[in-house]
Order: structure tokens, then sequence, then C-alpha cells
């Protein structure tokens, strides 16, 4: 594997730990901070909605001066916010520190950029692209061993972990990451008016696109974001327990992702096929799952619903990106995409657990939205 490869996904690594890591904690940082969950769960509202606003001005940046200096930059704000977090103890400033990452962060879309840029041909990039949701799913594997550990030095190790692991991060990108970037649009114009930011997302040729993106993701969220409290309200799973469930589909999607992406599907599917394919199965898996009450075949469905749901998006997310320059601006945009979805999510999941509805008939109805919609709509691109 090449450096740039192995940095790139180094950077992954240490984004995914920073934002993931803080959510086992938040219960501890409740008692810490002597506040209540509500204000403590904040930060995954602000993180969201000022990432919102920012990631495709930072996109565009990225395709007009490159990639290596948005993703420094990025970093370089992780490491300002942990330093605050694990210096103070105020709920102000934690709830700060968090606005501020959100102004800069995540290096995920400016990393599947440089991937991109990389790229062979249109198949190369998809099992690039396919490396960030390998790397997610063995973050996973590791999670609660590593959050149990580092909670026995205290209630701020994780805050000073993420912060050192960034540093090394920015030292190793100085180093060992070249510029991929290599046909930079001087002549782009950086907007930053809001409005004219999310005018260019919807009425630009991948409009279409976004949408189907937009609709999947948020389907996703639903079930993805609160899938141990689904697991503790109906089956009694505590949130140790649920975690190794989880740890488990991550060691299937790794398999899936490092071994059988290139042997099996990007080998004998075409891009329309896998589309189509992942959303079939992940609406017969989400239907099941509505319907059954025990346990053991609702982990299997989910864990099947799950694979398909991981060869869609670097898929689909290849389909968008066809033929086009602006490279960094589409990812970035397909990041606010799913960051909005991040912002609903709560509220959609707070009044189903209020009325004690399964969220995957929601879940298995969306998507079916989104499969009508590209087979009318979006017939040559997927072609």
């Amino acid at each position: 594997m090449s450096k740039i490869k192995l940095t790139v996904i180094l950077s992954l690594f240490i984004d995914i730990l920073g934002f993931t890591i803080i959510i086992p904690a938040l219960p501890n940082l409740v008692t810490y901070y002597n506040t209540t969950y509500f204000v403590i769960s904040l930060w995954i509202t602000l993180f969201s909605f000022f990432w919102l606003f920012s990631t495709p001005i930072l996109g565009a940046l990225s395709d007009k001066y490159g990639r290596k200096p948005v993703l420094l930059i990025s970093i370089f704000t992780d490491v300002i916010a942990y330093f605050l977090i694990w210096l103070s103890g105020s709920v102000r400033i934690y709830l700060i520190a968090r606005v501020v990452s959100g102004i800069a962060a995540w290096n995920i879309s400016t990393a599947q950029s440089i991937l991109s840029d990389i790229s062979k041909d249109q198949k190369d990039r998809t099992s690039n692209l396919w490396i960030f949701w390998a790397v997610f799913w063995i973050w996973f594997i590791i999670w609660p061993a590593l959050w149990g550990l580092l909670l026995n030095f205290g209630i701020k190790t994780p805050f000073l972990i993420s912060m050192i692991l960034c540093i090394i991060n920015i030292v190793a990108i100085i180093f060992r990451l070249p510029e991929t970037n290599k046909i930079k649009n001087k002549i782009l114009k950086i907007k930053v008016n809001i409005i004219h930011i999310f005018k260019d997302m919807f009425v630009s040729k991948e409009k279409k696109y976004y949408l189907i993106f937009l609709i999947v993701n948020l389907a996703i969220m639903v079930y993805q974001m609160s899938f141990t409290l689904y697991l503790y309200q109906h089956f009694g799973i505590s949130w140790e327990q649920s975690w190794f469930i989880l740890a488990g589909f991550g060691l299937i999607m790794a398999i899936n992702q490092w071994l059988l992406l290139k042997k099996i599907w990007l080998k004998r599917f075409s891009n329309k096929a896998l589309v189509s394919i992942s959303l079939i199965w992940m609406i017969v898996c989400y239907t099941w799952a509505f319907f059954f009450h025990s346990l053991i075949p609702v982990v299997w469905l989910i864990a099947v619903s799950a694979i398909f749901q991981w060869i869609f998006r670097p898929v689909f997310q290849n389909i968008i990106l066809w033929d086009n320059d602006n490279i960094g601006l589409i990812n970035w945009n397909i990041a606010s995409i799913s960051n909005l979805t991040n912002i609903f999510w709560p509220i959609i999941w707070g009044y189903l657990i209020g009325v004690w509805i399964s969220p995957f008939g929601i879940v298995a109805v969306l998507i079916a939205i989104a499969y009508i919609y590209s087979k009318r709509v979006c017939p040559t691109k997927l072609a």
C-alpha cells in the first residue's frame, strides 16, 4: 500500500476516533460537569450544525488551493478543540470547543478527495473510497475495549489521547503526504453566502443524486445512532453488551470491505447493479426486522443490511463523482448532506421511542422511496 493511502488511513482513523470516542463518555461527562444529558448531548447538534455550513466552503478551498493545506488546518483545529476540553472544567468551554471543531472539521471529506485524486479509473476510485468504510468498521471492533481502558485513567483521557494523535497526524501529513490535487481550479469562486452554497448543492447537475443520498442517509441514521438504545428498550441489552454486538458487525464489515470488494462486488457487478442490489436487500432486511420481535433474527437482519449499506455508499458516491473535476466540492457537499441528517435524527428517534415504534419500518419505506426515485429519475448515470 502506498504511503499516501497509509497516511490517509491514519487521518481517517484518528478523525473517527475523535468523533466517536466521546459518545460512550457522555454519561460520565454529565456527572463531571454537573449538568444535564440535554446540555452534554448538544455537542452533537453544535458540531453538526456548524459543520453543515462550513463543509462546502472547505471543499471548494481544497479544489482551489489543494487538499493538504485544508487537511492540516482541519486537524489543527481539532487539536485546539481537544486542548480546550482537556484543560477546562467548564461545560461552556466544552460546548465552545465543539463549535470550534465543527467549523473546520471533519477530515473525512478531504481524505476521500485525496483517495479520488490518486485513483487510476472508476473502479479503482470505488475501491479507494471503500477504504474509509473499512477503517470505520475496524474501529468498531476495538472501540469497547479502548473506551474502557482510557476511562480508567480519567474522564478527560480520551480528549488528551485524541489531541496527541492529531499532533502525530499533522507531522505525518507534513512529511509523508504530497499534494494530490493536480488540477487546481484557480478561478473557482469561494462563496461564503450560505444561501448560495446550498443553492449550488441543490440546483447543480448532481442534485438528483444528492437527494437520493439524503434519503438513504436519513433512513440509515435513524436506526444507526440509536441502535444501542433500541436494543436496551426492546430486549434489555446493556450498553456493554450492545457494543460487543456492534463489534461483531465491525468484523463482518471489515472482511467485506477489505477482502470481498475487488474479488466479488466490483469484479462481477456494475455500478448500476450494485446500487439496485444494495437498496433492494436493505428494504427486505429492514422490513423483516420491523416484524420480528426476537433478538437473534433482528441482529442478523441488521448485520446483513449493514453489508449492503456499506456497499451502496462508496459506489453511489463514485457515481456522483463520475466525470467531474470538482471532486473536493462534491465530497464536501455529500458530507454536508450526511451532517444534515445528524441534526434531524435525534428528533425523529425521540418521537419514535416515545411512542414505542420500531424505526425499521420507516427506514424500509425511506429506502424504498430512494430506490424508486433512482430507477425513474437517474437512469443514465446509473447505467
